[in-house]
């Protein structure tokens, strides 16, 4: 659910406000509204400088090393500084090193040589010229015909030179190249000293990833604190000759009394305001311990606005046998709670996702039991006799199909039921007349279509309530649908809804097949590489098994990563096209960042 929120105007004295700020960034509950106002050039600088802070932290919390608590003798901002011009410092030596590498590899062939010798050759007008061809494009030959000696053969290469005095007459059938600038002795000091420069800079990076890590991280709340402050009195108001100042933000309503007990006790003049319609309202969820787990799911598409339901808590149950039913092996299931249960200790921050990827496991076990599937394994069909006793509580595959239908009727359902609430939230009751006529037509024909089918109803009186849903129904969707307009608008827009709203639910229902095609093809595929391990191992009573183990572990390994994200990934497809779509939602609202500190 969201939490209702309260606006609030402050009037504060001039020579009082920055203590004012000061008290409410401590307490940390008011949502500033902002004002369209440009940044300065001052504030952008430091959201640079933030940028560049959370470069370096990102870049040190990749370094495998253990972190220490206690604090290193610098500030964050000086470690700061020497992790960020190290860094500059690590990228131009790589580079360096590159150039050096490629350097090295073109002057490998010709090795070492002399610049002195060189030098003296030159001063006697001796000239000494680079070659090279293929081995078998080189002619022993030449040996004796021109002054030319062999330097080392490379790669099906012959690198040679040639001592020339005044200049060559008769040119070599060989491809002549450039001169070595230096020889190889030196190119390969350079290499290794850059090499040692690197390690000596990693080995720094790696001191304070260790020491400086709780410093930075500090340092860059303060400048983050910083730059909010900077805003908040940018978006401040100066009133009577900037006298007075005046703040205005958005307060929890839980959080309402501990507020006023601080403004009257200071002597603040305020206001208080409930929310409007047109009011840009932060949203504040708060949900159940469950729901809460899904509420990452639901930030990968936007926040509802305040004046309709959060839909969290309504997809979560959802979500959640939609993952299982995708995955639908129980093996895997268990792997997954086993595996977020190993982690959880070693990974406190990411604990309520691995509480979640648990969540998702125990549906995927339960919908593994129920189709009887166990790592590949066919529970149904498997001549186990412990498993005849629970034999009839499993699903045959063939009926998943009308399953995965069902659950999509009573979600697209469900999803007209909220869209009706939210409806009458923001734009009241009677505009909600059109989706309850739709919910009338399609519960009615499905309860006539299971009294029909039941023998419970006679031929007259189906046929009564079947004109009664349908006059009902179509009044609501054709005439009633918008309070506003005539009749005859009214009609003509019922009738393009219609269309539309048949062709989308019939569109949606459909989309759910998906959960059945995912279910099956996971339980296939495990199926096939247990065939594959059986079928493909040596008969050796030392490789075979070892043979079917590797084959097992690879091909498991393959399925259970394709299965389960496509059973991410579909189910919240499923939420954000059709639950969210006949569920009516807007969304658009923005998360509430209460002005609060850091440090």
């Amino acid at each position: 659910m969201i939490q209702p929120m309260l606006k609030y105007s402050f009037l504060v004295y001039h020579k009082e406000y920055r203590k004012f700020l000061l008290d409410l960034r401590r307490r940390g509950m008011v949502h500033i509204i902002e004002k369209e106002k440009e940044l300065t050039s001052e504030i952008r600088d430091k959201f640079d400088h933030i940028k560049d802070v959370e470069a370096v932290i990102k870049f040190l919390s990749k370094r495998e090393v253990e972190r220490k608590d206690a604090d290193c003798s610098l500030s964050g901002a000086e470690a700061f500084d020497i992790v960020k011009n190290g860094m500059a410092d690590l990228e131009a030596k790589q580079q360096l090193l590159n150039i050096l590498k490629k350097e090295y590899t073109l002057v490998e062939p010709w090795g070492d040589f002399s610049r002195e010798t060189i030098k003296k050759l030159a001063e006697n007008r001796l000239k000494i010229r680079y070659y090279t061809t293929s081995a078998k494009g080189f002619e022993k030959k030449w040996l004796a015909e021109y002054p030319i000696e062999v330097i080392s053969h490379h790669a099906g290469q012959v690198y040679f030179v040639m001592l020339e005095k005044g200049y060559l007459t008769e040119e070599i059938p060989a491809e002549e190249m450039r001169a070595p600038d230096r020889p190889l002795s030196e190119i390969k000091a350079d290499i290794e000293k850059t090499e040692n420069e690197i390690k000596e800079l990693n080995a720094l990076f790696d001191k304070h990833a260790s020491e400086s890590m709780n410093a930075i991280d500090r340092y860059w709340k303060q400048m983050v604190e910083s730059v909010e402050f900077d805003k908040a009195i940018m978006h401040t108001r100066h009133e009577a000759e900037e006298k007075v100042m005046l703040l205005e933000g958005w307060v929890p309503e839980k959080q309402k009394e501990e507020l006023i007990q601080y403004l009257d006790k200071q002597n603040i003049l305020y206001a208080e305001e409930q929310a409007k319609e047109e009011d840009k309202v932060p949203i504040k969820l708060e949900n159940s311990r469950f729901s809460k787990l899904f509420e990452p799911i639901g930030d990968f598409y936007e926040l509802p606005n305040h004046r309709e339901l959060d839909l969290v808590p309504f997809f979560a149950p959802f979500y959640m046998m939609f993952f299982g039913f995708c995955l639908g092996d129980a093996g895997y299931g268990l792997f997954i709670v086993a595996m977020a249960a190993i982690f959880k200790p070693k990974f406190p921050k990411f604990k309520s996702i691995l509480t979640l990827a648990q969540v998702l496991g125990l549906s995927t076990v339960v919908f593994g039991m129920l189709t009887g599937t166990f790592f590949g394994i066919d529970l149904i069909n498997a001549e186990i006799a412990w498993l005849e006793g629970v034999r009839r509580f499993m699903v045959d595959p063939s009926q998943l199909f009308y399953l995965a239908i069902i659950l999509g009727v009573v979600q697209i359902v469900f999803g007209l039921f909220i869209k009706v609430v939210n409806i009458t939230r923001t734009r009241g009751f009677r505009y909600a007349y059109s989706t309850i006529g739709w919910l009338i037509l399609l519960l009615g024909f499905g309860a006539l279509y299971g009294l029909n089918a039941s023998g419970n109803v006679s031929e007259s009186m189906y046929s009564t309530l079947l004109y009664v849903i349908l006059a009902v129904s179509g009044l609501l969707i054709l005439i009633l649908n918008n309070p506003k307009r005539n009749i005859l608008a009214n009609f003509g827009a019922g009738v393009w809804d219609t269309y539309g709203m048949l062709t989308g639910l019939l569109g949606d229902l459909l989309s759910y097949l998906r959960l059945f095609a995912l279910g099956v093809s996971s339980a296939i595929l495990g199926m096939v590489f247990n065939s594959m391990a059986m079928n493909m191992k040596p008969d050796n009573i030392i490789l075979g098994p070892l043979v079917m183990l590797i084959i097992l572990v690879f091909g498991h390994s393959i399925t259970l990563f394709m299965a389960a994200l496509g059973a991410f990934v579909h189910p919240i497809r499923l939420t954000f096209v059709e639950f969210y779509k006949n569920a009516g939602f807007t969304g658009g609202g923005k998360r509430y960042t209460p002005f609060k500190k850091l440090t």
